[in-house]
């Protein structure tokens, strides 16, 4: 997933500690053997991630659900849909679009700035 917080510690960790264990280029998505991940270990890795971190149900999230907060958050950070389009390989806007849940929070605010900026204009042109 690029641009997820923390992403140049893991990637230093797995360069690091991971890589340097075999003589051949491996991937990120190798197991420390350099097999193939299977596609239930990183579910099953954030259930115990969870887990360790006593999160309630409302905790629950899968792999696919860090493809929706990867989304969300660069949205709300500024990133261009388009650019998020690219990075999540959707064909379509409109599937990316699906992705980006913004908060309530985001949305107040984006609210308040455009009246703020619609009545400075107002107020500036009497």
């Amino acid at each position: 997933m690029p641009l997820l917080d923390g992403l140049d510690l893991i990637l230093g960790w797995y360069l690091a500690e991971i890589r340097p264990g075999s003589g051949q280029v491996r991937p990120c998505s190798a197991t420390e053997g350099g097999g193939a991940i299977h596609r239930g270990t990183v579910g099953n890795r954030l259930r115990a991630a969870l887990a360790g971190e006593q999160a309630g149900p409302e905790g629950h999230f899968s792999p696919h659900g860090l493809r929706h907060a990867c989304a969300t958050h660069n949205y709300e950070r500024g990133v261009d849909l388009v650019a998020i389009q690219q990075l999540l390989g959707h064909w379509q806007i409109g599937t990316t679009m699906r992705y980006v849940t913004p908060s309530s929070t985001f949305i107040e605010d984006a609210y308040r700035r455009a009246l703020s900026a619609n009545l400075a204009q107002l107020e500036g042109g009497d």
